[in-house]
Formats: C-alpha cells, structure tokens, sequence
C-alpha cells in the first residue's frame, strides 16, 4: 500500500513565501510537523493505495482536468482550527470547491478509500502553517502574533497533484492540467 494525497501545489515563488513563515514559526516555537508536507491546499486527504491500483487512479484523475479550466485563487490572511492548527485561508471559490467535489467523487464513487468520511464534508480551502506539535500554552502566543498579521496573495490554479508518499517525505508524482475544452462558437 501506498499513502497518496491529491492538492493544489501554489506556484514555487508563493510556495517559498509561505515556507518561509513556517520556517520563522519553526525557529521562533521549537515547532516542526508543518515543515514535513509541501505547501499545499489538499483537495483529498491523504488515503492509502495498494500500487496496484496506482495506474487505474491516474486514469481515474485525468478527466477531472477536463472538467475545468484554470482560475485564480486568493489566500488571505491567517486563521486557525481549534487550538491545534495554524493556517493562511483560502478565500471561499465555488471553482476550487467544484474542483475538490469533482476529485472527492474519483475516490467516493470508485470506493477507493475505506474510510471514506460521511456527514460533514465542508471544504475549507487553506495552506497549513503549524499543526500538530503546538503545545496548548504555545498556541495563544503564536494566534496573538497571527491574527492581525496581512497576507494576501493570488495566484493561478492551472492543475491540480497527486502526491506519493516514499516513506520519508511526500513527492509529487502526477500533475493534471486544467484543460477543459473550448466550445467553439461558429456565429
């Protein structure tokens, strides 16, 4: 079995923005599980694969792409959930919401994850910045430095990843471009 993930990757010059806020809150708070996973707007949770199956879920993928074309997404600024994870918010976008719905139907309808979660499936579009290891008395310094810092940027979605996990880290092993195709309007 292998561990894959299905996300947006932003472009590398953001991707390097926001690692570096990682990385300030990682020297400054002694906090490191948001630097293992690239950055990244996940549009399926992380779901175990057996690798033969791998090839049908590329095919599985790839029309998705035909279904959209590419948009713009906005982040802005930082948000958390609970008082466990630190995240810079995806501004609310019925074409990435669409998007996710269209990948999430790939492994419900194929029942290609097991634990496939039922009830309360609301996306909220975010990059993660720290989760997981932030201590509970922690946690209120960092949301205090946090909750009026700005960040605003935007960018273009032109496809969306699957990721494989190797063991160590999370690699990118198959883009989908964002190709829907033209309707040609002849009058």
């Amino acid at each position: 079995m292998n561990l894959y993930l299905t996300a947006i990757i932003p472009p590398p010059e953001l991707s390097e923005q926001i690692d570096d806020i990682r990385k300030e809150l990682s020297e400054r708070y002694k906090i490191y599980a948001a630097l293992k996973p690239p950055i990244h707007i996940t549009l399926y949770r992380p779901v175990n694969v057996d690798e033969s199956f791998e090839n049908t879920l590329l095919k599985l993928l790839k029309p998705v792409g035909f279904k959209h074309s590419p948009f713009k997404q906005d982040l802005l600024n930082f948000d958390s959930f609970n008082i466990q994870t630190l995240f810079i918010a995806g501004v609310k976008n019925p074409l990435l919401s669409t998007l996710q719905k269209d990948v999430a139907a790939v492994f419900n309808k194929n029942k290609i994850d097991p634990k496939e979660v039922k009830g309360n499936t609301t996306f909220h579009p975010h990059v993660t910045i720290a989760y997981r290891d932030i201590p509970p008395d922690v946690f209120p310094k960092i949301w205090n430095e946090l909750k009026n810092r700005k960040f605003k940027r935007t960018f273009v979605i032109d496809h969306f990843t699957l990721l494989k996990h190797d063991g160590k880290k999370w690699q990118i092993f198959k883009e989908f471009p964002l190709q829907k195709p033209e309707i040609l309007q002849l009058f």
